[in-house]
Formats: C-alpha cells, structure tokens, sequence
C-alpha cells in the first residue's frame, strides 16, 4: 500500500512540476443612446467583468474555468445584474511562430436578475469558440476570440427561447493571460 501512495504521489509531482497554470480574463464596457429628432429615449450602459484561470496539459489540450459578471443599467431599462460560469477546454490547432490559433469548445450556465421582475433569466449554451493567442513573452499573452458556434436555451418565467449561433462579427472578445 504504502508503494502505491508514493508512487502517487511522485506522478502528481511529476506532472505538476511541468504543470502550467495560467489566469487572465478580459474586461468590457458599451454605452448606447438612442435618440428621435433630438429627444432621448434611452441611454444604456453595460459593464462585464470575466476572470479565467486554466491549466495547460500539454501543448495542443488545456482545461479552464471562466466566471463572468455582467451589469446593465439605463435610462429607460431596469437595472440587470448577470452571472455565469463556463469551463470548457481549448485546442491548439496550429501555431507559427508567437501566434497560435485555437478553438475553445465548452458549456455555460447563467442567470440574469433585473430590478423589479421576479423572474430570473436561466440560459445554457453549448458552444465552440475560435481565437487566436500572440504570445508577449514566455509569461504573457493577448487572446481575442472571433466568432461563436453554437447552441443556447435560455427560460424566465413561461417564456423559452432555442437560439443557434453562428456568428463572427458580433462576437469578437480581447483578453490578456499569465502563466506561473
């Protein structure tokens, strides 16, 4: 017994000598106004907030974890405050030179609360999202995910919604990651 728990133990040192973690996330901000013949009819302004931490299992797999906050408020809408989580595991395709190019295919599960209504927003998605990694130094890296496919069902209430995604332009993200 005791030469399989040091054995063990040796793989786990082995494994997380050559482990790299890494953590990052990307931030955003998008204020809107509408307006008819000068007169205002709503102002929106939304904050988002998504902090990732991963773990590099070799060079093509790694497996991560991303938490995302999100807020919108406005003249003319009620206060929303969104939470969500998302593990999935990204694939490394191809690399040339500092740049590597990914897919990132995972789930997602979040609820959006607004002010006033007491029924929250509940959404899943299933999604495949490619992007593309410049690495700064052995440490640093920018990522920017471009486009998304896939699926999402999202309830409040009585009211379901199935959507099917395919996009590029509408979902571009930036973001910035570290290894240790």
């Amino acid at each position: 017994m005791k030469k399989i728990i040091l054995a063990a133990l040796v793989a786990i040192v082995s494994v997380s000598a050559n482990a790299q973690f890494w953590a990052g996330g990307s931030v955003g901000f998008n204020t809107s106004k509408t307006t008819i013949d000068g007169n205002e009819l709503d102002k929106t302004n939304s904050f988002t907030l998504a902090p990732e931490v991963g773990y590099k299992l070799n060079d093509k797999w790694d497996v991560a974890v991303a938490l995302e906050y999100s807020h919108e408020s406005g003249k003319g809408i009620d206060s929303q405050n969104g939470f969500a989580i998302n593990p999935y595991a990204r694939y490394t395709f191809a690399q040339c030179g500092d740049f590597s190019f990914f897919a990132d295919g995972g789930f997602a599960y979040g609820f959006v609360h607004t002010s006033g209504v007491e029924d929250n927003i509940n959404a899943w998605e299933i999604a495949i999202k490619p992007g593309i990694s410049y690495a700064l130094s052995e440490k640093v890296s920018l990522v920017a995910h471009v486009g998304n496919l896939g699926w999402s069902f999202a309830k409040t209430g009585d009211v379901k919604v199935n959507e099917f995604d395919i996009e590029v332009t509408n979902a571009i993200t930036f973001g910035a990651y570290v290894s240790f």
